[in-house]
């Protein structure tokens, strides 16, 4: 029964989508479902739209006896859905990982970056005081400063 459901959910969907352009839907053109595939990718997700497309070819089937989910347009269009669909999902799986935690923590566990290289010390220049010794560390990176650096210390005229 729940696939009935999902079937006259799809397929009611799919009437009113086609009265509202003036389509015909049964029996439905080819292109008719392609165009409408294009304006569900916009709506639902890739799986979604994948099955409400077997659905309205399950119901078009038993109305016309036509499978339109079996066209060279429409399994076109549904491939090249799929296709962005897999896309995006790669680039945000891409773009989650600002920092992948395996590469940080490897990094400060061998003191190395990637290429094997040892990292360098990019610490400011600070004093740090121990049993009456005074050390600095030096700086060797380009490491921005908490205050800004004057660049010229003129005295304007007045």
């Amino acid at each position: 029964m729940a696939a009935k459901r999902g079937d006259d959910k799809a397929w009611n969907e799919f009437i009113s989508w086609c009265g509202e352009r003036g389509l015909k839907a049964v029996p439905a053109n080819p292109w008719t479902l392609a165009a409408y595939i294009r304006w569900s990718e916009r709506h639902h997700p890739y799986p979604t739209v994948a099955k409400n497309i077997e659905a309205i070819a399950r119901v078009h089937h038993t109305k016309t006896r036509k499978r339109l989910d079996r066209h060279p347009m429409v399994t076109s269009t549904l491939s090249l859905i799929e296709t962005c669909a897999k896309a995006k999902k790669s680039a945000k799986d891409k773009q989650a990982a600002l920092f992948p935690e395996d590469d940080i923590l490897e990094r400060q566990a061998t003191g190395k970056d990637k290429a094997g290289k040892t990292k360098k010390n990019t610490g400011t220049a600070k004093a740090v005081k121990g049993k009456g010794k005074k050390t600095a560390k030096k700086k060797t990176g380009k490491a921005m400063s908490a205050s800004p650096k004057l660049v010229s210390r003129r005295r304007l005229k007045s």
